[in-house]
């Protein structure tokens, strides 16, 4: 039998091997994994191995070629993507922050689509497709279709690690740019609470903004802080508009367009939270990602 050989690296190391092959192989059952197992088509070393067997950083996995054709064919339509050599702000061992353009989702949104997930996997595969036979890139916050800016991506689960215990800390300060409709007239922090809107079977989910201040609070709202800082205030056929910047302490799903649009100044172009129709676009950006600690490892930030 035709066996193909996988060397393990420092992100595969203390896993479980049955956890490791899941990933690797994630059409393959659980059960037809063990079954893989007892019956020698899964080898660690050259030896068969427990599914609890934890693996160490330069291990051999041997995989029955059988069992490959349930490996999923990598999507490799991205014509229509653009480089992602001409997004990256920066990168190192462990993260990679993009430049996102407006019109593309982070995550897939139906199962035909790509995502910009997508295009640093393949990235990853094309840079560092020896390095791992488990780990995957994947985004450490979100942006929406439709906001342009800045996102970080692990490299490795050191990165993602490390980004996830600075969010934790609130080590990590985002800053967002947006024209919205009116006058701000000074600088003001929005203290209220999310909730989830129940729109079933739609494609596109809206969130509802309570009043901070309100004394009954629903379940399930989440608290959102947002600071508004007013920049430049200008007229266009008639009408005002400010543009601002932001600063938010929570990271709430569209928490700056829905509490923007509950303090009556919705962001240009955002119809779906009130905006008018009007000749400005929406330009919601991402534009700055500060890193406020100094205990950075090997990051170099």
């Amino acid at each position: 039998m035709d066996f193909t050989d996988f060397k393990t690296g420092k992100d595969d190391e203390g896993r479980r091997l049955d956890k490791v092959i899941r990933i690797f192989i994630p059409d393959l059952p659980l059960s037809n994994i063990y079954q893989a197992m007892r019956k020698g088509l899964i080898k660690v070393n050259g030896k068969k191995s427990k599914p609890e067997y934890r693996i160490a950083d330069g291990d051999v996995l041997s995989v029955a070629d059988v069992l490959l054709k349930n490996v999923p064919a990598a999507n490799s339509d991205l014509t229509d993507m653009p480089k992602i050599e001409n997004l990256i702000v920066f990168e190192n061992d462990n993260l990679l922050v993009l430049n996102k353009p407006a019109g593309i989702n982070v995550h897939k949104a139906k199962k035909d689509e790509v995502s910009l997930t997508d295009v640093v996997e393949d990235y990853y595969k094309r840079t560092r497709g020896n390095t791992s036979v488990s780990f995957r890139p994947g985004p450490l916050h979100r942006l929406d279709k439709m906001t342009s800016g800045l996102v970080c991506f692990s490299m490795s689960l050191q990165g993602a690690k490390w980004f996830s215990e600075q969010m934790e800390a609130h080590k990590i300060k985002k800053t967002y740019r947006a024209t919205v409709e009116g006058t701000v007239l000074k600088q003001q922090t929005w203290k209220d609470y999310i909730l989830k809107e129940d729109e079933s079977g739609s494609d596109f989910h809206t969130v509802k903004v309570i009043d901070g201040s309100s004394k009954e609070v629903p379940d399930g709202a989440k608290e959102c802080i947002t600071t508004i800082i007013p920049l430049e205030t200008f007229e266009k056929k008639g009408n005002t508009y400010t543009k601002c910047e932001f600063q938010i302490e929570t990271g709430r799903q569209h928490q700056i367009r829905a509490q923007s649009a509950f303090h009556d100044h919705p962001l240009v172009g955002d119809t779906a939270y009130g905006s008018k129709q009007d000749p400005l676009p929406f330009d919601l950006c991402a534009c700055k990602l500060e890193f406020l600690t100094c205990e950075i490892p090997p990051l170099a930030l």
